[in-house]
């Protein structure tokens, strides 16, 4: 009942006693009785509305006290970075922070009272995600205790937020349901840095090999070499088998050298240089490989000269590996397209992007292991290291592919070098 209903009740009621006493006053009252009838009414009236009002003062002091205790909760739950959400024995929603609104593209919906399902309506893009959680809750509620679980969100931009995800049911007396508590903490960062630890630790457990291995491949690997050209001079019948034997030392002298550079401490001393220019000469430089496949090379880069921190050779060799790569992929009479762009004040991103094979999901959660390698001859070792270069310049990389549709490669780095990360990341790997 709102506060207008309850004026005109009081009207009504009070004109309803002054009526209805007033006619019992001069219909039965005996006259020497009036008088006391009249002041008894008048007092009876002042207790009772005086009564009322103290009740409503009451009320309203309780209600001013839970709207405060409510508004400083709703602070509470809005200054948090964790996703918050409150509902009742039905699923439907109570109260949700600013963060899960805008998580969930609810921020100018009325939420209060409706269901996951019916808030699904609302939002294209995570009406699946919504119904889902319906169903999570329901096991909750089944299970009858706090369940935990890591659950992945999808983002409109492409990318997805890891959420460690606790739900506490909440039941009466009688075991009837109570409620539902939600909090959902990001830990997105959390996990990219424990892979980028484990990537490291690999790429550590690869250097630490490949020194005490390398050296001692590539002295005997010399002297084989040395005799099979010797040979190659003087027997001019099996020319065919003496190009395989050098072919295949050659290639065991590459893989030698990947290995050395892994195993290589880079003490990385950056000079100040124009990317379009680096870029410009791995395009190049790998044109004739290209036109060898029929594929075309295609770039947009912006006309003003964007000045990088880098070290140019270890980033001529990573741009070398990734368009290499995206050639030998490539079908014919296709395009390879790399593009720059500024995203901040204080990185560039790199994209090629090819529409060659693809890459499998399984494969793409493996990429840039070293050995793991999808080509019959490959060894992995040139993701490995690209991983290495773009790690040593405090950037990110990361692949998007689809079987049959080809891959694309982002390439995030930042313009200008922070010492103290890069001294702390090369301790790390080195």
């Amino acid at each position: 009942m709102n506060k207008t209903q309850l004026v005109i009740l009081y009207l009504i009621t009070s004109l309803i006693w002054i009526y209805a006493s007033n006619y019992i006053l001069i219909h039965y009252i005996p006259s020497p009785l009036i008088n006391y009838f009249e002041r008894g009414k008048e007092i009876f009236y002042i207790l009772v509305t005086g009564g009322i009002f103290y009740f409503f003062i009451l009320k309203k002091e309780e209600l001013d006290s839970t709207k405060e205790q409510e508004k400083r909760l709703s602070t509470l739950i809005n200054s948090m970075v964790d996703f918050v959400n409150f509902k009742d024995g039905e699923g439907r929603w109570i109260k949700a922070n600013n963060f899960g609104l805008k998580l969930f593209q609810l921020e100018n919906v009325d939420y209060l009272g409706k269901k996951d399902s019916e808030l699904a309506e609302y939002t294209e893009f995570y009406a699946d995600a919504l119904r889902y959680c319906e169903v999570s809750d329901e096991e909750t509620w089944n299970k009858g205790v706090i369940s935990r679980c890591e659950e992945v969100v999808p983002r409109p931009d492409g990318t997805a937020k890891i959420f460690d995800t606790i739900k506490v049911p909440l039941f009466h007396e009688d075991g009837t349901r109570e409620g539902l508590v939600i909090i959902g903490r990001d830990i997105t960062t959390l996990r990219q840095t424990e892979e980028r630890l484990n990537r490291t630790e690999k790429l550590s457990v690869v250097g630490e090999l490949s020194a005490s291995v390398a050296h001692e491949i590539r002295n005997p690997l010399t002297s084989l070499k040395g005799f099979v050209q010797l040979l190659q001079m003087e027997d001019d019948k099996h020319q065919d088998y003496y190009q395989i034997m050098l072919d295949e030392l050659n290639r065991i002298n590459h893989i030698v050298g990947e290995l050395l550079l892994l195993a290589k401490p880079q003490h990385l001393k950056y000079t100040k240089l124009a990317i379009q220019r680096i870029l410009n000469d791995v395009i190049s430089l790998l044109a004739v490989e290209a036109s060898l496949y029929n594929v075309q090379i295609e770039s947009n880069f912006p006309k003003e000269d964007i000045i990088l921190e880098c070290e140019p050779n270890q980033l001529k060799q990573l741009f070398i590996n990734l368009i290499k790569n995206s050639i030998e992929a490539s079908n014919h009479d296709s395009k390879i397209a790399i593009s720059l762009n500024q995203i901040e004040q204080d990185k560039i991103v790199i994209t090629v992007k090819d529409n060659g094979c693809g890459i499998s999901k399984e494969r793409l959660e493996k990429i840039g292991e070293p050995f793991y390698s999808s080509k019959e001859k490959g060894t992995g070792l040139g993701l490995t290291v690209s991983y290495k270069i773009v790690q040593s310049h405090n950037g990110h990389i990361n692949f998007d592919s689809e079987i049959g549709c080809g891959t694309t490669v982002h390439i995030t780095l930042p313009i200008v070098q922070d010492p103290s990360v890069t001294k702390n990341l090369l301790v790390g790997t080195a």
